[in-house]
């Protein structure tokens, strides 16, 4: 600890000794208007920094802090075009090049809810808004680097991995009588869950929560009680904390995750896209979203979902090529055999994205591959045969000229044949995939999703469990819970033909003994798209011609 910080009270502090603290700090300024970089710069010298670099944009800034060690970062929130002062925060934590033994302060003037809520959420050490004054930011400034000062041994040893060490330093601190004991007592019970006590922490949000209900506590209570299976008490919290103030994202994530514990994938949708409401700008969040809407099968909010994580993801460290894909891949499965108005303009959206997906990475020749195998997947699905097999032709080639092929190009090749109807050179391209990684339980997870059978031992494991239990609700009678646990294995594996044959023929047992259901028409009608079109040779065409005759009678819509 910094014996300047040994007083007991900041007004005990002298100036000579904050000015001496600050003799010691690097210091990063980041704005794009030089004038208040100078003026920043003026202030700082003023209060004792001697080291000062200035940055104009996120790029600058990135490299500053990927080449040099700063202590204090101040950073404008609105950089112009290019990234703003979030997404520098969100990719200086993701690279690890700017650790929380670093100060960092946001500064703003924007009065946009969902920017101002974005970057707190992105969690800055200290926020400031604008207008402010020489000495107002002293004053400011001042009250954060102390407290930070004070913090700096626990934040290093957390910063290095060691949390039993930080925990050691922060009973050692408390009992010494620190006038941030308050703040210590979060760092606490966080490091306590960190390493699996959770009995421990939640004795210390107890303790706090006894004394006032603080908000911080009662969301560390709710992920602790959730962490140990206590999903009533958990939900109790969080709603409780959305109640009393519904900007804290963190609560509606939680509850979101209570509602996955309990399987029930609807509120855990409604949960995540509240959350995207409030707070628009975490690409992670709108990922998460879409994938809850596939399972729930809201095409349109997946759509959207996709659509708002390309839009976010410009310019942050989040940005990935496979939004695109993922909503062009979606597009094709939602306008198969469509030729509306609605559908043709879709797919046109579609097409430009991948457009935009080769000309922003036009430097890797695999994002070129994919995005050629995607346009033969809405080819096909448009109807447009010959066309689609000359997109594939031409895409198989660019494959074959890849000296390493990533794993997601490969899986989208795989993608490619099970569209295009060449189930054995999916299932073959697919079975040696999860040879190789074996080891990778999410890439064997997006495996056994793409064709009409799990490829793993393990994923035909799981599929076999979630079908016997469908089949014994189905024997029971319990339909409803019947089509819930078909909907959860059909989740995980989109393409399952016998579980889609069995969701159908559970709405058609559960239509014949209670009458047709607006919801069942659409069920059968996603489900008869999904399986598409079955050769006479495959094992479930008896059962699939049998059950299309149903439809026939019960859901005619849901098979034209």
């Amino acid at each position: 600890m910094n014996p300047l910080l040994h007083q007991s009270n900041a007004a005990d502090i002298k100036q000579i000794d904050i000015v001496k603290i600050y003799a010691q700090k690097k210091c990063l300024i980041i704005d794009d208007f030089p004038e208040i970089r100078g003026s920043l710069s003026r202030s700082l010298k003023t209060f004792g920094v001697n080291h000062i670099d200035t940055a104009a944009n996120g790029e600058e800034a990135i490299k500053y802090c990927t080449k040099r060690k700063y202590d204090i970062v101040l950073c404008d929130y609105n950089l112009g075009s290019g990234k703003d002062g979030q997404q520098i925060l969100e990719e200086v934590r993701h690279l690890r090049v700017l650790l929380m033994t670093s100060l960092f302060v946001m500064i703003t003037g924007e009065s946009s809810r969902e920017m101002v809520l974005g970057a707190l959420e992105c969690q800055p050490d200290d926020y400031i808004t604008k207008p402010y004054t020489p000495a107002s930011l002293k004053v400011r400034l001042n009250k954060a680097i102390i407290r930070h000062e004070a913090l700096l041994p626990i934040k290093t040893s957390i910063s290095e991995g060691s949390y039993k060490s930080a925990l050691d330093q922060c009973n050692q601190m408390i009992k010494g009588g620190s006038r941030y004991a308050h703040d210590i007592l979060k760092i606490k019970a966080q490091l306590h869950f960190l390493l699996k006590q959770l009995k421990e922490a939640v004795t210390v949000y107890e303790s706090v929560l006894n004394k006032k209900p603080l908000i911080w506590a009662k969301l560390g209570m709710g992920k602790s009680l959730l962490e140990m299976g206590s999903l009533d008490g958990a939900e109790e919290l969080f709603k409780d904390i959305i109640e009393e103030d519904d900007r804290y994202i963190e609560a509606h994530d939680m509850l979101a995750e209570v509602s996955l514990k309990r399987k029930d994938t609807l509120a855990a949708q409604k949960a995540t896209e509240h959350a995207t409401q409030i707070s628009p700008k975490s690409v992670l969040r709108h990922r998460k979203l879409a994938k809850l809407a596939d399972i729930n099968h809201d095409d349109e909010l997946s759509l959207k979902s996709h659509q708002q994580a390309i839009k976010w993801g410009s310019n942050s460290c989040h940005e990935s090529e496979q939004d695109y894909f993922n909503y062009a891949r979606k597009v094709s499965e939602v306008t198969k055999d469509d030729h509306s108005t609605e559908a043709k303009v879709m797919v046109k959206q579609a097409n430009s994205f991948l457009d935009r997906a080769r000309k922003r990475y036009s430097d890797r020749p695999e994002v070129a591959v994919q995005a050629q195998m995607v346009e033969a997947q809405i080819l096909t699905s448009q109807g447009e045969d010959e066309k689609a097999q000359n997109a594939a032709a031409i895409a198989k080639e660019m494959y074959n000229e890849l000296a390493a092929p990533p794993l997601e190009t490969s899986l989208e090749f795989a993608r490619t044949m099970h569209a295009m109807n060449d189930e054995q050179g999916a299932r073959d391209l697919l079975t040696t995939l999860a040879s190789k990684h074996s080891n990778n339980t999410d890439a064997l997870s997006i495996i056994d999703s793409i064709t009409g059978e799990p490829i793993s031992s393990g994923g035909k494991e799981v599929a076999a469990k979630l079908t016997k239990e469908g089949i014994s609700s189905y024997d029971s009678k319990a339909y409803e819970e019947a089509i819930r646990v078909f909907n959860e294995a059909l989740a995980t594996y989109p393409k399952h033909i016998g579980l889609h044959l069995n969701l159908i023929q559970t709405a058609i047992a559960d239509s014949d003994d209670n009458g047709v259901r607006d919801e069942y028409r659409a069920i059968c009608r996603r489900s008869i798209r999904a399986i598409g079109t079955i050769n006479e040779d495959h094992a479930q065409y008896k059962r699939y011609t049998y059950l299309h005759k149903q439809l026939e009678r019960l859901y005619p819509e849901a098979i034209q």
